[in-house]
């Protein structure tokens, strides 16, 4: 369906599916597709009577019932009594699957041109594995389109080395179906792709495969053998890689050639990449994203209160843990507060779609009820809710009909909301790599949008000293092309907090990844 022209097209088969397993849209009409494969036998009523409830269940215009086999004389009927009523319901057989398979085109109409930096990055790797080597790496910031670029690698791969084997390995098994959908476009269609995660796992290993290492691992683990049997192995966010057991396995299967992508090279606990993956073969960070006009325009304000930092300097001769810093620095404004601000910018902007990043769903559900006080049509996404429940959201969120999406640990890694031109951070403690991974989710190019608005309620030291080094990146980048941020000033804080921070934490290295207990010790201020 995406090869041929449907967009927005979401695998939702599961639990609670609502008797769909794929939603897709084709102009203004959405389209639920219920797919069902026997291996003899016909199809009988009570899959096209699933179709037709999901239907009812997705909003949708036109249900359809496919299988490779056929459909029975009461299947046939019933979906005959709904057309009679007005209802739209299609059933594809193996007859009709075929001739969709004929029909559509050897390249997808979803096809993208690699920008130039892209097209830079895909032949860097490309040449890195025809000049004999075993491994590369890929560091594209969040937006810049490192999916893309592996997907393109994949294809040309398979264009240089035919009959060869793909695996493509994610972290999570959401993760590995985005890979799956965003690959497509780049491929043609006689590529075989096939997704190995949450007890689905390959008919063969041949083509392209996206799995979860544990999947891949556990499949090991029970006795059978992989070794040697892929030639190329794509490790998407690519920063999971070094723990022991992902790269036991990539060692294990011992691939020709090896290629880390990710937006986030950093880890936590200091693992490098590097032993892995190599030196990167191309790298472009956010700043140099922004600066080159690859990513949206921003807009960014960090709110923070007015700080004593000689009274800090003062009670820190013995060291202040982040922890305590942190409840010196809080913001004092209450929720509604901060909805109140988010709710003026939203009303200045065109088509606003707002994304609102917080820490759980207790508070989430808190801001929710705020939003609507607003009136501001308001969703909440988040791991716990059903395929149904979070397919509505999102959707809903692309289309318009939902202004402000909340978010509890999600939309971090592989979703793509290019439409979000309002983002804000609601109390959240995060790392440096997450951080950077939840802003990505506005900075995304989109035509109906210039830039993207930044409010980012501060309540932690770590992320103050990362939009201090985004400051200091962009004042250090030279580009012969057009830069939007010359001044070096991406972030703009509402207080002093800059200047603090340049004159007593320069010499701080990686800040924003140290946990809580962390001390940091500032020198007394100085009168003078």
């Amino acid at each position: 369906m995406q090869h041929g022209g449907f967009s927005d097209v979401q695998l939702v088969g599961g639990s609670g599916d609502q008797g769909a397993d794929v939603v897709a849209m084709k102009g203004q009409q959405r389209w639920v597709i219920q797919a069902k494969y026997r291996s003899n036998g016909a199809i009988g009523r009570n899959a096209v009577k699933e179709a037709f409830n999901a239907l009812n269940a997705y909003k949708a215009d036109i249900c359809v019932t496919s299988t490779n086999q056929h459909f029975s004389d009461d299947a046939i009927k019933y979906r005959a009594d709904k057309v009679d009523i007005g209802f739209d319901l299609r059933l594809w057989d193996h007859n009709k699957l075929e001739e969709l398979g004929t029909q559509i085109p050897e390249t997808s109409k979803a096809l993208r041109t690699p920008r130039p930096y892209q097209r830079e990055a895909i032949d860097a790797v490309m040449a890195s594995i025809k000049g004999g080597n075993s491994c590369g790496l890929i560091t594209l910031a969040t937006g810049l389109g490192k999916t893309m670029v592996a997907a393109t690698v994949i294809s040309e791969y398979l264009e240089e080395f035919p009959n060869t084997n793909i695996l493509v390995l994610a972290h999570m098994s959401d993760l590995v179906k985005q890979l799956d959908i965003a690959c497509w476009p780049q491929f043609h269609k006689g590529i075989d792709t096939h997704v190995w995660t949450d007890g689905e796992k390959p008919a063969f290993y041949e083509g392209v495969v996206f799995a979860t290492w544990q999947s891949v691992d556990a499949f090991i683990s029970a006795g059978n053998s992989l070794e040697d049997h892929f030639d190329l192995i794509v490790i998407d966010e690519a920063h999971h890689a070094p723990s022991q057991s992902f790269s036991s396995l990539i060692n294990y299967l011992n691939p020709k050639y090896l290629l880390g992508v990710t937006a986030t090279p950093w880890r936590t606990d200091g693992a490098n990449l590097r032993e892995l993956f190599g030196d990167p073969l191309f790298s472009m960070s956010v700043v140099e994203g922004m600066q080159k006009g690859f990513l949206s325009k921003v807009d960014y304000e960090m709110l923070t209160d007015g700080i004593n930092w000689d009274h800090i300097s003062d009670l820190s001769e013995e060291g202040l843990t982040i922890k305590d810093l942190n409840q010196l620095l809080y913001i004092p404004e209450r929720d509604i507060g901060m909805v109140e601000r988010v709710a003026d910018e939203i009303g200045k902007i065109p088509n606003p779609r707002t994304l609102v990043f917080c820490r759980s769903i207790k508070h989430a559900e808190k801001l929710l009820s705020y939003f609507k006080g607003f009136d501001l049509p308001t969703a909440i996404i988040h791991s716990r809710l059903g395929r149904t429940d979070r397919f509505q959201a999102l959707s809903n969120f692309r289309t318009g009909k939902i202004k402000v999406l909340i978010s509890i640990e999600m939309l971090n890694e592989g979703i793509d909301v290019p439409e979000v031109n309002l983002v804000c951070f609601a109390r959240v403690t995060h790392s440096r790599r997450i951080f950077l991974q939840q802003l990505g989710r506005g900075l995304r190019l989109s035509d109906d949008k210039e830039t993207v608005k930044v409010l980012d309620f501060v309540a932690d030291i770590r992320r103050i000293a990362a939009g201090v080094e985004m400051n200091d990146e962009a004042r250090g980048t030279r580009t012969t092309e057009i830069v939007n941020y010359p001044d070096g000033n991406i972030v703009s804080f509402s207080s002093e907090t800059e200047g603090f921070f340049g004159e007593y934490l320069k010499d701080m290295a990686n800040i924003s990844d140290l946990d809580e207990d962390a001390k940091l010790t500032f020198p007394r201020a100085n009168n003078d």
